[in-house]
Formats: C-alpha cells, structure tokens, sequence
C-alpha cells in the first residue's frame, strides 16, 4: 500500500496530520514524513494531533521522528497527540516507548482535547 502523508486540517490552534498505509525507510515514506514534520515546525505549528488511524505500518524510525517531532513542539511552548493507533501500530507505540512520553488517544477529537494549550 502506499504511504499517504497528508496534512488535514490547519484550523488553529491545533494543526491535524493523517498518516494513512505505509511510512517504511523510503522515499514516499519516512523522507516525506520527516520533511512534513520539519516544514511543521518551521511554520511554527505548536499544536498538533497526528492521526494515525489510517496507519497499517510505521518503522520504529517514523515513530522516533514522531517523538523528536513532539520534544521540539513542547521546547516551544506547544505539545502533540496521536490519535487512532491501532492493532501493530498501537503495539509499536509501546514498545518503542512513544506511548510513555506522548498521549494517545482514541480519536482526533479526544486527542485535540488532551493537548495543554494555555
């Protein structure tokens, strides 16, 4: 399956982004993934969900940017959520450790609420 990386919804404060199929080492996959985080960030996005109910895969380096990605928001002042993991992908959040320093929550919306926006 191909990776689909899309940004969903900008409306602020929080900015929503979807990862739907496949983030493997490739091209389509962890590079596009990690130039969308980066551009994120240089937008001065400071709230975001990550949807991931889409998700079928992630390689423990997407989940590590995922990570990175909310070290940096929070050391701005901001702070992110995953929301929808689920079966392999909710188990690699475990087991990488990603569910240990981000919150993961059933669905966007919850995941929306769980951000500290001051």
């Amino acid at each position: 399956m191909e990776t689909a990386v899309t940004e969903i919804d900008r409306e602020p404060p929080v900015t929503v982004l979807a990862i739907r199929g496949e983030v493997d080492a490739g091209a389509e996959g962890l590079e596009r993934l990690s130039r969308l985080l980066d551009s994120l960030i240089d937008e001065d996005v400071r709230y975001l969900v990550v949807d991931l109910s889409g998700a079928e895969f992630l390689i423990s380096r997407a989940l590590g940017q995922l990570l990175t990605t909310a070290v940096r928001l929070r050391s701005r002042g901001g702070d992110m959520a995953i929301a929808g993991a689920t079966g392999s992908v909710a188990a690699s959040t475990l087991t990488t450790g990603v569910a240990a320093m981000v919150p993961i929550l059933e669905n966007v919306e919850a995941a929306a609420e769980a951000l500290t926006i001051p």
